[in-house]
């Protein structure tokens, strides 16, 4: 895999993925004892039973959802963010100020393991990502996030 398609993750997304996956993993063994009971004490044929229905579900999602999660881990470039913090970048958060609310805002910066954060953390490929992406303290960046257009002012950046 190319070093430039390989998704990118902070140690930050390392982490609750890792967290993630152990959760899978207990989700996966319960359904697989769910199963097996289903199997045991259901009704006589498969498409009588229910539990049995509810049981395979729940492990095909556990098992799907884990498998996406590992291959993420397997394939992706863990981003250290650099000794200077000097740049935006995944793995560093941001204190920006929006010029045309006067309001000051502070988010962390994450790479292809963003869903797996709380609210304070922007993917780098959503518009307010990719805005402050390679930003500098003291630089005024113009873009559009959702239907606004935005004048962020960085103001200051720090390693996570």
């Amino acid at each position: 895999m190319q070093n430039a398609l390989k998704p990118k993750l902070s140690r930050a997304e390392v982490e609750a993925i890792n967290a993630r996956v152990t959760v899978l993993r207990a989700e996966d063994a319960t359904a697989t004892e769910e199963l097996a009971d289903a199997t045991h004490n259901g009704a006589e044929t498969w498409h009588d039973n229910s539990a049995f229905d509810a049981a395979k579900d729940k492990k095909n999602l556990a098992q799907l959802s884990l498998g996406k999660l590992l291959t993420l881990l397997r394939h992706a470039e863990i981003v250290e963010p650099p000794e200077a913090i000097d740049i935006v970048t995944v793995g560093t958060a941001v204190r920006y100020r929006d010029e045309e609310l006067g309001t000051e805002h502070e988010v962390k910066l994450a790479g292809d393991g963003a869903w797996l954060m709380d609210g304070d953390w922007a993917s780098i490929h959503a518009p307010l990502g990719q805005l402050l992406l390679n930003g500098r303290i003291g630089q005024t960046l113009a873009g559009e996030i959702g239907p606004r257009s935005v004048q962020l002012t960085i103001l200051e950046i720090k390693s996570l």
